[in-house]
């Protein structure tokens, strides 16, 4: 049998529904609805006689999104913020480090001159003045700094006698006898010194003072500690450019009694 061709066209209205297409062809009953009828996309290309271009990706679509120019000001505006408020607090941390430097300094020596006054059944001392603290044994009660400055020297004319001696024992050993008429060798004197920072300034208030004392500006000051341990009360305030620290010291045990700092 001979195949019966298919011709499609499209008419009218359906009755039942406003402005639907509806199909006529041969081999097709002429009251089928159009909703039970499946048409290609071929088949809408052909009725219509134009192609429909393919929709543009729109950044709904797209997975990815860059940022706006708006965005990125606002974002370097924040963080320039949070740069300006960081810079002043680093700042502050370091001059608080400057300052409180000079105190653990102070304490320790504090303790190692309080050790030895008790031990030797003398007295020490802890000299200030504009260059930092000094601390050596206690010799001249109205002596200033050019006490330790000699002091000074006279330690290093010691230590360059004891590394010549050393030097020597080590190339020749010890060749000769020990004198027993020699003199019994004398411990070396001890002295320490501390420089303050470039940068600090530091006031001493003593026993007997109610102002403060610059000792940057030249003064000159002592601490003396007593074979029984005892000290003069004694305040000291340490200065950095955003940061002080202010310590009082007690007379019986020579270790800090109040503290107050500041940093901005």
């Amino acid at each position: 049998m001979a195949s019966k061709a298919m011709t499609t066209s499209v008419t009218g209205k359906d009755p039942k529904g406003p402005d639907k297409p509806t199909i006529r062809g041969a081999g097709l009953p002429s009251s089928a609805p159009a909703s039970n009828i499946s048409l290609s996309p071929n088949l809408l290309v052909s009725l219509s006689g134009t192609k429909t271009p393919p929709r543009p990706a729109t950044a709904e679509s797209s997975n990815t999104r860059g940022f706006t120019l708006v965005e990125i000001v606002i974002v370097l505006v924040i963080l320039g913020l949070l740069a300006a408020m960081a810079v002043p607090t680093i700042q502050g941390l370091q001059d608080e480090q400057l300052a409180r430097e000079p105190i653990a300094e102070l304490v320790r020596m504090a303790r190692t001159v309080r050790a030895k006054a008790i031990e030797e059944q003398r007295p020490y001392q802890i000299a200030f003045d504009r260059r930092g603290f000094h601390a050596a044994q206690y010799f001249q009660p109205y002596g200033e700094s050019e006490e330790f400055d000699q002091l000074m020297r006279e330690m290093e004319v010691e230590k360059r006698e004891e590394a010549l001696r050393q030097a020597a024992v080590n190339r020749f050993g010890e060749l000769a006898m020990p004198d027993p008429d020699a003199p019994p060798e004398v411990e070396p004197l001890y002295y320490e010194t501390y420089e303050m920072p470039v940068g600090t300034r530091y006031q001493i208030r003593s026993w007997g003072h109610t102002e403060w004392q610059d000792i940057t500006a030249g003064l000159f000051e002592r601490w003396v500690f007593q074979p029984s341990g005892m000290c003069r009360p004694l305040e000291i305030r340490i200065q950095a450019d955003k940061a002080y620290f202010e310590v009082k010291f007690h007379p019986l045990t020579g270790d800090i009694q109040e503290e107050h700092s500041y940093v901005e």
